[in-house]
């Protein structure tokens, strides 16, 4: 009887391992497929696995890539490249988070996203023996993110900006929008990343709206400390079609006998003709020339006005008008300046930063008196390097630009223009550089075609190829979907140089999409798409 008892309390202490001991998890592969059907999506858009599993990607059209990151932004954890139908792309994910990516050709112009969320499996239950007290130090969780949901914006018929605010409290966070035709939603906008323990203003482009319906919207923001959702809002799109809808923003390079004056404006489906009106009371009595606008976005309106009075407050609205009918925008006003004084000189971002080398912006108006102007940089706000000065006169603003060299590799630049004549000193406001590392992925930026015939045009783009050998193309075609490329070039070096080619074989009357794909062996990059008119 006691052998039976003692076998039996074997096999029940056997039993009990074999339920409690944790198993070895097994990885498991999900897939995606890219591009179904022709259609510019992965499908499914979102999946959720565990650290270790793998995602599979399998090309079922072609000239698409599986790219970490939101477009135009790669953050390196993975770029399959851009392959054709039949291919395939695994990654292997071994830690928690929330990946976002794209496909490189198609996720700006036409948001081919989706997103990788990787979540800790639930343990497996084991039987422990009573543990001693011990004092484990306290460990502070990551908090959530807070967020706000603000009123959209830039409501049209077919497309709004979806607005709202994000606290990460001091954890990298991943936020989009969900928006749709009811507090379901259905649809998401592109994962944008932000850092930091400060409330900061959020905003995403959102087309392909049906007209004249109500839509919902939220903010939504995760890190590890757990998901935060913003309150519903609500907006409804314009009509198809109707009257404009016309905004009079600020005036800008205000001088003493000059001023360009700002708008914005939705044509709202209808040809529009659209203007200022301005002088020096609320009667205006002066208009620009018109200006024809169609389409159901929204876009800035500007006209340089000249002949102004020094010293004098002035009025100005927009005006548009449409076979719907015409709207005023609200009434500014601007002063010009006196005709002399010291020199209005602001600091503009820097633009062709490379790694050893970039170039200082600003704008300068000298106010009427012969004015010396240059630039200070350095590494901190006390600058301590200089640029050779330049020599401006007049009374209208006019670009001032620098190029500097012999720059350290990855590191933050202080600059600032100053600006002095015989009435005093201007000093711009400080603003900050950060060169590029040695090597990595080449910059590009496709710039506008020139020489354009019915039959021919001249692709251009710039492209610094960031120390590391680079090929670098054009693709071009009647959408964004291109279809036609340029023969490869190859560039060397760490400085922005132009580039150019030729297409020949256009057909006339006819709307080209075009832009610049360059890759060297630490990834590729793609510049806007842009278009050009055959004549």
């Amino acid at each position: 009887m006691k052998i039976f008892s003692w076998r039996l309390t074997l096999v029940v202490m056997a039993a009990t391992l074999l339920i409690f001991y944790p198993k070895a998890a097994r990885a498991t592969t999900f897939n995606v497929t890219i591009g179904p059907g022709g259609n510019l999506v992965f499908s499914p858009a979102s999946v959720t696995i565990h650290p270790g599993d793998q995602v599979k990607w399998t090309w079922s059209s072609s000239g698409h890539s599986t790219t970490s990151g939101s477009p135009g932004q790669p953050n390196g954890i993975w770029d399959s490249g851009i392959h054709n139908q039949g291919a395939t792309f695994t990654h292997t994910f071994n830690s928690a988070g929330t990946f976002p990516y794209y496909c490189i050709p198609h996720g700006g112009c036409c948001n081919m996203v989706g997103t990788v969320v990787v979540v800790n499996a639930s343990p497996t239950p084991m039987p422990t023996s009573t543990p001693r007290p011990t004092s484990t130090p306290a460990v502070t969780p990551t908090p959530a993110p807070v967020v706000t949901t603000n009123p959209a914006t830039k409501v049209a018929a077919f497309s709004a900006t979806l607005n709202g605010s994000v606290n990460p409290r001091g954890a990298t966070t991943m936020v989009s929008f969900q928006y749709g035709l009811t507090t379901s939603y259905g649809s998401t906008t592109p994962m944008q990343t932000q850092n930091g323990n400060v409330v900061r203003a959020v905003s995403a482009n959102v087309a392909g709206l049906l007209a004249n319906h109500t839509y919902h919207f939220r903010i939504v923001a995760h890190n590890n400390g757990g998901t935060s959702f913003g309150p519903d809002k609500i907006f409804t799109t314009l009509t198809a079609t109707g009257t404009p809808v016309a905004i009079t923003n600020p005036a800008t390079l205000i001088a003493s006998f000059s001023a360009t004056l700002n708008g914005s404006l939705n044509p709202h489906g209808l040809t529009t003709t659209v203007s200022f009106q301005y002088g020096p009371t609320t009667a205006y009595g002066s208009t620009t020339a018109m200006q024809t606008q169609t389409g159901s976005t929204y876009r800035d309106i500007a006209a340089n006005i000249s002949g102004l009075s020094p010293n004098t407050v002035y009025h100005f609205r927009i005006v548009a008008t449409n076979s719907a009918g015409t709207r005023f925008g609200g009434d500014r006003t601007f002063t010009t300046l006196s005709l002399t004084g010291a020199p209005v000189a602001t600091t503009n971002p820097a633009t062709f930063i490379a790694t050893f080398s970039a170039t200082l912006n600003a704008l300068l108006d000298p106010h009427g008196l012969p004015t010396s102007v240059h630039f200070q940089y350095g590494t901190t706000p006390s600058y301590g390097l200089t640029t050779a000065p330049q020599n401006r006169s007049g009374n209208t603003f006019q670009a001032i630009g620098a190029n500097v060299s012999g720059l350290t590799a990855n590191t933050l630049y202080h600059f600032r223009v100053v600006a002095s004549n015989g009435a005093g000193t201007t000093m711009g406001g400080d603003r900050t550089l950060t060169t590029l590392t040695p090597t990595g992925p080449p910059v590009v930026t496709t710039n506008g075609a020139t020489n354009v015939t019915a039959s021919s045009g001249t692709l251009n783009g710039s492209l610094d190829p960031h120390g590391l050998t680079t090929t670098v193309f054009f693709q071009y075609g009647t959408t964004p979907s291109y279809g036609s490329a340029t023969a490869m070039q190859t560039q060397i070096g760490n400085t922005y140089r132009n580039i150019i080619a030729n297409v020949g074989g256009l057909a006339p009357h006819t709307t080209y999409h075009f832009r610049m794909v360059a890759t060297n062996s630490n990834g590729t990059r793609t510049g806007n798409d842009r278009t050009f008119t055959t004549q």
